[in-house]
């Protein structure tokens, strides 16, 4: 009996899925589940809350501006002007990056070391 790739890799993985998953519910040390965060009590809580996302959207941003710019760039094709755009995007996102890490570390010793 001829056993080819396909078959052998599909026995394989099935073997493992169905090993793996007997191993993971076999575990009895599983606690209570967490309680759900929900608002915070205070305003210092909500404010660094807030703040956090709004540095996690400005970073989200940067790093696809990022990707823009290397696109731009890796597909100038020699064309200087769509080479130079792609330079000048990547150059402003990591100055951003910077800005957005800048700033969280800022806040964070503000609240963490100052006002706690």
């Amino acid at each position: 009996m001829k056993i080819n790739k396909k078959n052998l890799t599909a026995f394989i993985s099935t073997a493992f899925c169905v090993l793996t998953a007997n191993l993971a519910m076999a575990a009895s040390s599983w606690g209570a589940p967490p309680k759900p965060g929900g608002v915070p009590d205070d305003l210092e809580g909500g404010l660094m809350n807030l703040i956090n996302w709004i540095l996690g959207f400005v970073s989200m941003i940067a790093v696809l501006f990022v990707i823009w710019g290397g696109v731009q760039y890796l597909t100038s094709a020699g064309d200087e002007n769509k080479a130079e755009s792609g330079k000048k995007t990547l150059t402003y996102a990591f100055i951003g990056l910077i800005i957005a890490a800048l700033a969280y570390a800022i806040i964070e010793i503000i609240v963490v070391k100052i006002l706690v």
